[in-house]
């Protein structure tokens, strides 16, 4: 079970800086949330900063606690996994904590997540300051790789081929992916207006 210790108040702040495992360039995201984001809208947070396509099975793993989806189309998972629905952030982790998030247990894209900073946000009548009512990211670095890409191996034989011209299959693969491939992509614009849409 996670440590028993002071956690910050519902009314506060997290800035995350969160990586994805084995990339290099390493794929990055530095996002700001509300202390009561549940896990379960966290995970729809790093879908549409990272613009993964919520295609698969995903799983936070907090100290010895492992939260995600306890019942999907009526097939039970491990007894040991704790329905992450509306399990609130500022519940489980502080400033300079870590925690790791997995997407697609096939791919197995493992995030890191570091609690950077957490700011306690005070709401009266002599203060203006508002806790955050939704996330919003604030720096990154890099474009994540495909859906279905075949992991960390596959996404750097993706990049190959995709960058050079005359490999037998970059056609091929620039007409699977749906177009070129730039690695170093990132749109912070894009990034908020995808998060627009997580409520």
């Amino acid at each position: 079970m996670i440590e028993k210790r002071k956690l910050p108040t519902a009314k506060s702040i997290f800035q995350l800086r969160i990586s994805i495992q084995e990339t290099d360039p390493e794929v990055w995201r530095r996002v700001l949330v509300p202390g009561t984001i549940p896990l379960d809208k966290l995970h729809d947070m790093i879908q549409d900063v990272f613009g993964w396509w919520d295609y698969h099975l995903h799983a936070f793993n907090i100290g010895e606690s492992r939260f995600g989806l306890v019942d999907v189309d009526g097939i039970e998972e491990e007894d040991e996994e704790i329905d992450e629905k509306g399990v609130k952030l500022h519940h489980l982790v502080g400033e300079d904590d870590r925690f790791t998030y997995e997407y697609d247990f096939g791919d197995f894209w493992v995030h890191d997540i570091e609690v950077e900073s957490v700011e306690c946000v005070v709401d009266s009548v002599e203060s203006k300051e508002l806790t955050l009512r939704r996330a919003v990211c604030i720096d990154g670095a890099n474009a994540r790789p495909p859906e279905d890409c075949g992991g960390t191996s596959g996404f750097e034989e993706f990049k190959v081929v995709m960058a050079n011209p005359r490999h037998e299959e970059h056609e091929s693969m620039t007409e699977w992916f749906g177009g070129p491939f730039d690695p170093t992509r990132f749109s912070l614009a894009q990034a908020n207006a995808m998060l627009q849409r997580t409520r």
